[in-house]
């Protein structure tokens, strides 16, 4: 550096000479040769910068490795405990363990729980309230993660009543690391991606209790849950095991999880997010709201720096699982994780736990989506019309109803989705119930036949069809194959009497075709069930909404009574019940 400083040095000088001579052709000619001895100094100075920093580098990662290896022999040498021996289940020591654990929900719920020791044999205490809100787990395949969440939600569980706290398990590893933990009173939905259309209801529905939770707050006009007192909801733990596998599979969901992370300290709802690689597949949006950083042993220096600014979890031996470092922001501690030693057994004295408090098991947050076949319906006390489908909200399922008495009823789609079933059900259901006269207008397999007419109430073949409703009654038809008569040039002689009759305010027709060709939407049936035919023009012309249509998937085009059920201004995604074909006799 001073080799290349003298001669700029003496440049400038001779610079400062010409310009006092005012010699300005010589002053401008030594202009190129300062400039690069400038240059060459200025780069001089950067490379000795960037050895020293190197330097301090170097010497920094290996004063993080050899505390790492200090860490991770004093925890070697310590006895391996078990997560029963930590809070107190031993079998050795307590035979029935559910009793103390009836016995500690009995204190003030907390997040403050054992889960491993620290490097000087002490129990490891995580409090996911006062350190998180929400967590983040980083991990190689093999480091302990899994362990790790099932003490964790162990722990939790046996020191909360589930009347206190809710677990959501999002498993994107197959399902193997939360299924022991399904049978826990706190568990209120548990998927894996095995099922993504499973997993995507799981997320709805978290964002709608998210939304449930803030309406309560408003309405209590508190702060957050905490301000509630007596009426506070209880607190939601959503433990996410692989959450890169979330983002790569369902990318248009991170944004829900995201939003829970950044709203859910004052609602009561924890995140804890697991990962083999926390850089670059959790976004700073996320890493924004996790406070507590767990990190077991990762495979290079970058991973372990992004959660706890130091390499240290990098040199932890592979040797070693369930060893992890801890930053919670005020400082980075080394601790082992504490495995389970019978899992099932904790989970039942938790179970008789909750049976001895006589705690109501929670309604599950979410359903199974709609199954492909319904053999049967749950009872629906009070149902407005006829029962005839499970309906689902994308969260939940529930029983549809067709309301008889609110104007005309359409069934519309291909042979073979189920038009024939759903008439039979609905003429037979209001044929026991005895709700109205309903006869059955239906073509016949024989073409010469035309169509024939069947009286729901005995099976019998009638004579015609009668105009008017008895006393008292209301006049149901139910017409199958209904394309001929709707039509405008149709000569046969029900061409006439079903016109008139969808018209008449005191008739409700319950037609089925196999296209809306003919069909005036709404004015002839302002509730449709429509079948999808998989041509997205076509199904929403017949009324499906696009929101609607773009949650079947392929196979929902072909399963028979697959339908969108659409009263008036509301469409809701339906799968039928199935009903054997009626007998009829002639009388």
């Amino acid at each position: 550096m001073v080799s290349t400083a003298a001669p700029l040095m003496a440049q400038i000088v001779m610079l400062a000479v010409l310009l006092a001579m005012r010699r300005w052709l010589f002053a401008l000619m030594l202009a190129p040769s300062l400039i690069g001895c400038a240059a060459m100094l200025l780069a001089q100075v950067a490379r000795r910068r960037a050895r020293d920093r190197d330097a301090r580098r170097g010497h920094d990662v290996e004063s993080e490795r050899r505390e790492a290896i200090d860490d991770s022999t004093r925890l070697d040498l310590l006895d391996p405990l078990q997560l029963e021996g930590l809070i107190g289940l031993r079998p050795e020591d307590d035979a029935l363990a559910w009793r103390t654990v009836a016995r500690r929900w009995l204190g003030p719920a907390s997040m403050d729980v054992p889960v491993g020791t620290s490097a000087l044999g002490e129990p490891f205490h995580l409090d996911l309230e006062r350190q998180g809100p929400h967590a983040l787990v980083a991990g190689t395949t093999g480091s302990g993660k899994s362990v790790l969440l099932q003490s964790w939600c162990l722990a939790l569980a046996c020191r909360n009543p589930p009347d206190d706290l809710r677990f959501v398990f999002l498993d994107f590893k197959g399902g193997t690391a939360f299924r022991p933990l399904e049978r826990l009173p706190h568990c209120v939905g548990s998927v894996c991606d095995l099922d993504l259309a499973h997993a995507t209801r799981a997320l709805r529905a978290i964002e709608s209790e998210l939304k449930r939770r803030e309406r309560l707050v408003a309405e209590a006009h508190a702060q957050d849950v905490r301000d509630m007192r007596g009426i506070a909801p209880p607190r939601m733990v959503i433990v996410a095991d692989e959450f890169h596998a979330l983002k790569d599979q369902l990318p248009d969901m991170v944004p829900r999880l995201v939003r829970i992370a950044s709203l859910g300290r004052a609602l009561g709802m924890h995140v804890i997010a697991c990962t083999q690689h926390p850089a670059g597949q959790v976004g700073a949006d996320m890493k924004a709201n996790m406070s507590l950083g767990l990190c077991l042993r990762v495979r290079d220096g970058v991973q372990s720096t992004e959660l706890l600014g130091s390499t240290k979890a990098a040199h932890i031996p592979p040797s070693m699982p369930g060893v992890a470092y801890c930053n919670d922001g005020a400082s980075v501690r080394a601790w082992r994780c504490a495995a389970t030693r019978d899992i099932p057994r904790l989970v039942d004295a938790v179970t008789m736990a909750a049976r001895f408090h006589g705690c109501v098991p929670p309604p599950p947050l979410f359903t199974a989506p709609l199954p492909r076949r319904l053999e049967t319906l749950p009872a629906s006390p009070g149902a407005d019309g006829v029962p005839f489908a499970l309906g689902d909200d994308g969260v939940s399922l529930h029983v549809a109803s067709l309301p008889v008495g609110r104007g005309n009823i359409g069934v519309i789609g291909q042979h073979g989705r189920g038009k024939t079933n759903l008439l039979d059900w609905m003429a037979r259901y209001l044929a026991v119930t005895d709700a109205c006269g309903s006869p059955v207008i239906r073509r016949t397999y024989r073409q010469t036949d035309g169509y024939v007419t069947y009286d729901a109430r005995t099976g019998t073949v009638a004579s015609g069809v009668p105009e008017t409703a008895a006393p008292g009654a209301h006049l149901v038809w139910f017409v199958d194959d209904a394309d001929p008569l709707l039509d405008p040039f149709g000569d046969d002689p029900l061409c006439g009497l079903l016109r008139r009759s969808l018209d008449d305010a005191g008739v409700t027709v319950v037609f089925a075709t196999r296209t809306s060709r003919h069909v005036r939407i709404p004015e002839h049936c302002p509730i449709r069930v429509v079948f999808p035919t998989g041509d997205r023009a076509t199904d929403q012309m017949n009324g499906i909404p696009a929101d609607v249509w773009t949650s079947f998937g392929t196979d929902d085009m072909t399963v028979p009574g697959r339908g969108a059920l659409i009263d008036h201004a509301t469409a809701t995604p339906v799968q039928c019940v199935s009903f054997g074909p009626a007998r009829h006799t002639v009388a």
